[in-house]
């Protein structure tokens, strides 16, 4: 899939955060029981990639679940 000949740098594209109980024990969730999802407007996620080699990476299959 990727270009032997070139370099690459792995980014960030969209990191969506969840919020946990401590005293529930338990995530936040929405009325159907699903974990609610938040997103963190103008954070800066440029090290969480630091050191990821591009051979890590999984390509994400259309209509995969990553919620649960």
């Amino acid at each position: 899939m990727f270009d032997p000949d070139k370099s690459y740098t792995v980014l960030v594209w969209d990191m969506p955060v969840s919020v946990w109980d401590d005293d529930a024990d338990d995530y936040i969730r929405n009325e159907d029981g699903s974990i609610k999802l938040f997103s963190l407007s103008n954070y800066d996620y440029s090290y969480i990639c630091e050191g990821v080699d591009i051979d890590d990476l999984h390509e994400r299959d259309q209509g995969d679940n990553y919620d649960e």
